[in-house]
């Protein structure tokens, strides 16, 4: 009698042989995930804490959360099967536990297209006695009896094997025509063949050892690294990845300012040998109409999930939501932030409600490589500094963002309008906080007083600016401006490493640009060759 099953969703789960079946999908999954996806399926849309199914599905035993956590997340990895689709199978219900959402029912296996029966009916003859049989027929069974001596030796093999099984046939049909008179000549070639098979054999054997014997080391993980990945929400709506890549920039910012992780944002296609020890990945998801953040946290080192929350989101509480979800962030991986440090990182971010969304949107345009996407974040920008003309660091972000978008499209001309508009917010920022220097302002506000003193020729500002920003975080764009700085001062050496260092930190045909353009031409070729030829391909000259 075959066992009952769960059908879920697309997925028909077969308990007593531990596997999952989806069209002609067949995966063997682990006792534990089998007895977990049961309970869950048997209790379809309810919802249970990490204690109740450590109670329930392990029975009590000395289980910790961890074990609960990462089973949830191999679960929804093996259920997603690496489709893209925007089926959901397992949801994680804020503050309160997970719970299964597909659609499930109780079926029969033989009901089932994945149902096989192996085993069939073969009527068995019970033996007739010897005794009871006519005389003639002892010799019809001789007969048959000589006949299933020699079985068929055309069974479904390798072209080595059918060769060998030929030749032995070929060899007793041989016997039978010469008798007594077989040679041994026939015999020792026989011999000699079976002898190089195998020494053909015993030479792949010590072959493969040997090279199993010799380490390749392929990559290594850097554990101070920290790669933040983004993704749009499942129903594919446009303004979720936009919120996504702002949000993940804002997280990355906070946690480069605080511990003594280095970060990157996955937006390049770069191949390399080391790899970030913790993946972060953030999502921005629209439930009947809701909007939620969800922050996991990936070590690489363990291959395990070690953080993963989710937040409700709207236009009233943004500013809550990113402090919330920073600070846990911090937390999971370990870094200490006080209370007054926390404040510092949310400083000059907009109050009015609804502006915050848009420079979180305005960030993401601004990291594009596209000139209209640019635009579209200046403009966003621009709204913003209208409704607050005195917040600094919209200001600075909008005088950064005026010289970027030149650095990054060399060939058009500065507009008059948008000239008067930099010097404009350049001198609104040089007299609001240009000796300001003992606060703790945005370091956003000492990157855009740094490229203002650089424009200026006003070297020891310039300096004293970006020693500000460097003491509170290091940054891609404060490297860039610090190459600049260097080039002035007539030290090349230094300049090239500072370049390379942006580089380093943003693997991007946006920061190689900038190295290059940014307040005046710089030759990378002679600066710093080798990202001058990790952007260009190599030339090939004639001597």
């Amino acid at each position: 009698m075959v066992g009952l099953c769960f059908q879920i969703n697309d997925w028909t789960l077969v308990i007593e042989e531990n596997k999952l079946y989806r069209q002609d999908r067949e995966v063997s999954v682990e006792p534990r995930l089998v007895n977990l996806l049961r309970f869950l399926a048997q209790h379809s849309g309810e919802v249970f804490c990490r204690d109740e199914l450590i109670q329930h599905v392990w029975d009590g035993a000395f289980v910790t959360d961890q074990v609960v956590t990462q089973s949830i997340f191999e679960l929804r990895k093996i259920l997603r099967d690496g489709r893209l689709d925007n089926a959901r199978y397992l949801v994680t219900v804020p503050k309160r536990g997970y719970k299964l959402v597909a659609e499930t029912k109780l079926v029969n296996l033989e009901d089932t297209e994945f149902w096989k029966p192996c085993d069939r009916f073969i009527p068995v003859t019970p033996p007739v006695p010897e005794s009871k049989l006519p005389h003639d027929s002892h010799d019809i069974i001789e007969n048959k009896e000589e006949k299933e001596v020699t079985p068929d030796l055309s069974f479904p093999s390798g072209p080595l094997t059918r060769a060998i099984a030929t030749i032995s046939k070929d060899v007793e049909k041989e016997k039978k025509k010469q008798g007594s008179g077989f040679n041994s000549f026939h015999r020792w070639k026989l011999l000699a063949f079976d002898a190089f098979l195998v020494c053909i054999l015993i030479a792949v054997i010590v072959s493969t050892a040997y090279q199993q014997t010799s380490t390749h080391i392929t990559k290594a993980i850097d554990i101070d690294l920290i790669e933040f990945n983004y993704h749009e929400s499942r129903n594919q709506q446009a303004d979720t990845e936009f919120l996504a890549d702002g949000i993940s920039q804002k997280l990355m910012a906070d946690l480069s300012s605080v511990g003594n992780y280095r970060v990157q944002l996955n937006k390049t296609d770069f191949t390399t040998g080391i790899l970030p020890g913790k993946v972060v990945n953030v999502r921005v998801e629209e439930q009947q109409n809701k909007t939620y953040l969800d922050v996991e946290y990936h070590s690489n080192t363990s291959n395990k999930v070690l953080f993963s929350r989710q937040y409700r989101m709207t236009n009233a509480n943004l500013e809550k939501v990113l402090r919330q979800s920073s600070l846990d962030l911090m937390r999971a991986l370990g870094v200490s932030v006080s209370k007054e440090k926390m404040d510092s990182l949310m400083r000059g971010l907009p109050k009015e409600e609804g502006l915050l969304e848009m420079l979180v949107k305005a960030n993401h345009y601004i990291n594009q490589s596209d000139r209209e996407s640019f635009e579209k974040g200046i403009q966003l920008l621009e709204k913003i500094s209208e409704k607050e003309p005195d917040n600094g660091y919209i200001s600075a972000e909008l005088y950064i963002a005026y010289n970027a978008f030149l650095a990054l499209n060399p060939e058009l001309e500065l507009i008059n309008d948008n000239s008067i508009k930099i010097e404009n917010l350049s001198q609104y920022l040089v007299d609001n906080y240009g000796d300001n220097t003992n606060e703790m302002l945005p370091i956003r506000i000492y990157e855009a007083l740094a490229m203002e003193a650089i424009k200026q020729d006003k070297k020891e500002d310039a300096q004293k600016y970006l020693d500000l920003a460097f003491s509170r975080r290091e940054s891609p764009f404060s490297y860039i401006l610090q190459g600049k700085l260097n080039e002035l001062n007539g030290n090349l050496e230094s300049a090239g490493d500072a370049y390379s260092r942006a580089f380093f930190m943003d693997t991007s045909l946006e920061t190689y640009m900038l190295s290059e353009n940014l307040i005046f031409y710089s030759d990378l070729e002679n600066v710093a060759y080798f990202m001058y030829r990790a952007i260009k391909p190599s030339e090939v000259r004639l001597m």
